[in-house]
């Protein structure tokens, strides 16, 4: 009997383990390659026919390793997160990209510089941004695997979930897009935050301050980020759920907070924003300097009332059915 084949195949499946362990399972598989061959053959003395056989039903030497590791799903992102990952992930960094070329285009409008400042620029920007969408991604995957948080149903027959019904689905498109304008926010947002502005005597006044919106970037990047998130499990899912709504709701509710501490603890409105104003509608009214004089309260009231009724629809189209 070839013994060597054996003792080749336990070594590669014992390698990777610890010592301790090894030595148990080595033993243990010398036990149940023996029995297996005893039941084949009998009395007869196993030939290497045998052999090969016997270690083909037990399995490849990864495949018994993987029964034996503790840490054999000790991978960063595995199934069933990876290919929800992958997909996320690609329309992530095709919207950077896309953020980043519409920022730079007007950015090359508002301020004009030669050719090859503005594509380095661009590239060192798409580079940048890039790199972190990437690692946001990663992170927030890797800690689904890391939680064990669960995105898929049906692992045994009783635990199928029921046919949705066609107003229980959610369209692929609508995450994907709501996805796709959270990343054009941030990006133009934080990138040409002047391209907001308007023309008054040949010159572009910002509507908000860029050194508010430098100083308060971290904020206005975790609002995108809790839109992607919720957008995500929307994805993810495909059906109106409990998981959907409770991460809309948590999701909505840190947007809410961090909208409110954007808003009333920076001072973002440019004042030469308002200055202008008053120049240009001067004797005629007072509505427009008014609203734009308390546009930080008037912007928070919008943003607010538009998660609440995001909120509210998800919930309703999930408890209705």
């Amino acid at each position: 009997m070839n013994y060597d084949l054996i003792e080749r195949y336990i070594y590669a499946v014992t390698k990777r383990l610890n010592k301790k362990q090894r030595d148990d399972v080595a033993q243990e598989l010398r036990t149940l390659i023996d029995d297996m061959l005893t039941e084949r053959c009998g009395e007869r003395i196993p030939a290497e026919k045998d052999v090969r056989i016997v270690l083909t039903e037990l399995g490849t030497p990864q495949e018994l390793y993987s029964q034996y590791a503790e840490d054999a799903d000790a991978c960063l992102i595995g199934q069933p997160y990876y290919s929800a990952y992958q997909y996320i992930l690609k329309i992530v960094l095709l919207s950077v990209v896309g953020g980043m070329t519409i920022a730079h285009g007007l950015l090359a409008v508002l301020e004009p510089k030669d050719i090859l400042t503005m594509c380095l620029g661009w590239l060192n920007g798409i580079w940048n941004s890039l790199f972190g969408a990437f690692a946001f991604v990663t992170i927030l995957f890797a800690w689904f695997q890391r939680k064990g948080v669960r995105i898929a149903e049906g692992s045994s027959l009783d635990d199928l979930p029921p046919v949705p019904k066609s107003m229980d689905l959610i369209p692929k498109w609508e995450p994907v897009t709501n996805t796709v304008w959270c990343i054009l926010f941030a990006t133009v947002f934080l990138t040409v935050p002047q391209v907001f502005c308007f023309i008054y005597e040949g010159k572009a006044v910002p509507l908000f301050d860029l050194a508010a919106i430098r100083d308060s970037r971290m904020l206005i990047l975790g609002f995108s980020v809790c839109g992607i998130v919720r957008e995500a499990v929307q994805l993810i899912e495909g059906r109106y759920n409990t998981r959907v709504m409770v991460t809309a709701w948590i999701m909505d509710a840190v947007s809410a907070a961090l909208c409110i501490g954007w808003l009333k603890g920076f001072e973002v409105m440019n004042p030469a924003f308002v200055t202008s104003l008053e120049a240009l509608f001067a004797g005629e009214t007072d509505i427009v300097i008014r609203m734009f004089a308390n546009f930080d309260t008037f912007f928070l009231g919008v943003m607010l009332f538009a998660l609440a009724l995001d909120a509210v629809d998800v919930t309703v189209r999930t408890l209705r059915k």
